[in-house]
């Protein structure tokens, strides 16, 4: 009798071990899986601000362009003036 329950307390003892070996092994697979998804993540993450930082130089740049045209609108409408004034001096 005290050798069966001996023997099922190994048994029980050996399934046990496995059990913990198995789920142990599953979290390290969780592990690595989560790691490799933090990496993923934290590319993501870098790609957004570098286009992000790229919206911001292509904005400001448009924002220089767009006032750098104004001055030149400006600056043609002045010479349209002038060119008026002349031609009705000289006519």
């Amino acid at each position: 009798m005290k050798k069966v329950i001996l023997i099922i307390s190994c048994i029980i003892l050996l399934l046990s071990i496995g059990t913990f070996g198995y789920l142990y092994y599953q979290n390290s697979q969780i592990d690595n899986e989560l790691n490799s998804l933090h990496e993923n993540i934290n590319k993501v993450k870098e790609k957004i601000n570098q286009t992000d930082t790229e919206i911001e130089e292509k904005q400001t740049e448009y924002e220089k362009l767009e006032k750098e045209m104004k001055d030149k609108l400006e600056e043609l409408n002045i010479w349209k003036e002038t060119t008026e004034k002349l031609e009705k001096a000289l006519s």
